[in-house]
């Protein structure tokens, strides 16, 4: 922890003296990215009414008359096939906490010179941040881009529209008055992930049963989890956005945001048996198939 500490003051101290935000340096910055629409649109549903069940029911099990769920999971396959796997009140903005730092760092990539540059200290810093979810260090660095305002500006670069719904108040997720939801961050890391930063964005996200916030989490799933957690402990909120590899060549985008959950563990354990129930699925799933599977 001491030698986690020392490293954090470096790194803090080095963003200080280096980090400068101005206009993005590359034309990927300025321009709006190709990404999916929102609805999956595109996306062939995912047709296994036991799959669906099943993650209907361990939602339902983590629910109590509060809980708010907002959930989109999408799979892109080693052929090129785009499904929709699950879906449920994934257009309802909830309060998503920490994923938010999701769309802190990407606008940190376009915006800070050398920023998604692996290896430099600017990047170093947005990787800490990430890994460890810190939030004073979410807040520099969006304090450094201009504010809530180049979160909204950098919205509208993935399509996503304000409405009466969505709201930013902060870069680190912290504040229980932000909003987004499920497909709006899906939509975030579906852009992303057709982004020449790809790898460099994927590198910052904890590593399922590995290391970050997720190293003693999901560490028996048979297949890969990078993704950014999201914890309040007040009205407990549970969230997890980002990527998983199945070993046949699967890949899913997915948000699961869990608001007002019985518990912040409940929460945790309905989205950690849904994600080991969808990689699971997938790795049953062959490298052909389309959106017909058997029950």
């Amino acid at each position: 922890m001491t030698s986690r500490w020392t490293s954090l003051v470096a790194l803090s101290l080095a963003a200080l003296a280096l980090i400068g935000c101005g206009q993005a340096t590359s034309p990927e910055g300025s321009q709006t990215l190709a990404v999916d629409s929102g609805g999956d649109d595109g996306f062939e549903p995912y047709k296994n009414e036991r799959f669906s069940k099943a993650l209907s029911n361990i939602f339902a099990n983590g629910s109590d008359g509060n809980t708010r769920w907002s959930v989109s999971i999408r799979a892109y396959g080693p052929r090129g096939q785009k499904l929709s796997l699950y879906r449920q009140s994934a257009e309802r903005a909830v309060k998503p906490a920490s994923t938010m730092k999701i769309l802190t760092s990407w606008i940190a990539f376009q915006k800070i010179p050398s920023a998604s540059t692996i290896g430099s200290d600017k990047y170093s810093y947005i990787r800490e941040m990430m890994k460890y979810s810190d939030n004073t260090m979410a807040e520099n660095i969006l304090g450094w881009c201009g504010g809530v305002s180049a979160s909204y500006s950098m919205l509208t670069n993935f399509g996503i529209s304000k409405s009466a719904q969505l709201n930013i108040a902060d870069g680190s997720g912290l504040s229980y008055h932000n909003r987004l939801a499920a497909d709006d961050l899906v939509q975030i890391l579906s852009g992303i992930r057709a982004s020449a930063k790809m790898k460099a964005f994927r590198s910052l996200l904890p590593v399922a049963g590995v290391d970050g916030t997720l190293a003693g989490r999901l560490g028996n799933v048979n297949g890969t989890i990078a993704a950014k957690t999201g914890t309040l402990i007040n009205d407990p909120t549970a969230a997890l956005a980002g990527y998983g590899d199945s070993r046949t060549g699967w890949q899913i985008v997915f948000a699961i945001l869990g608001d007002s959950v019985p518990s912040v563990d409940s929460g945790r354990a309905s989205i950690d048996s849904a994600l080991t129930e969808v990689i699971s699925t997938l790795n049953y799933l062959p490298a052909s198939s389309s959106a017909v599977a058997a029950n």
